[in-house]
């Protein structure tokens, strides 16, 4: 992050330089986003803005997969064990679809406090294990 001349070399180093929008031309130059406002702490609103976001992507991701995998298994099972299909594939992609629209409502959920505060990680063990109970 830097907003004057002596920034500049720092700015081309980082990975993704950041600069606000009163620097000097030459660090808005090297900066590879240039933020509107005239300070940085809208970086921090922005993190806490992403932080949410995968929040919300992994409960959408662990009920849509306990949902997916309990509707294979079922269907599997039972056409096994049935001498006719218990569902045709139609019927199978409209439950899927009409299931799916209430998860639509999950991006704006409301997140936790304490989820805010450290960054969100993949668990893939949990997911799994979440996707076989549920």
């Amino acid at each position: 992050m830097g907003d004057g001349i002596n920034d500049v070399a720092a700015l081309n180093t980082a990975d993704v330089g950041i600069s606000i929008n009163n620097a000097t031309d030459v660090a808005q130059e090297a900066a590879d986003f240039v933020l509107l406002e005239k300070n940085f702490s809208v970086i921090s609103d922005g993190v806490r803005e992403g932080r949410k976001t995968f929040a919300n992507t992994l409960k959408y991701i662990f009920i849509n997969t306990g949902a997916t995998f309990g509707n294979m298994i079922s269907v599997a099972v039972a056409s096994m064990v049935l001498p006719f299909l218990p569902m045709l594939p139609k019927q199978i992609l409209i439950t899927n679809f009409l299931t799916s629209m209430p998860f639509m409502a999950i991006s704006n959920d409301n997140v936790d406090e304490e989820q805010l505060q450290v960054p969100g990680k993949w668990n893939i063990k949990k997911i799994r294990a979440s996707m076989v109970v549920f």
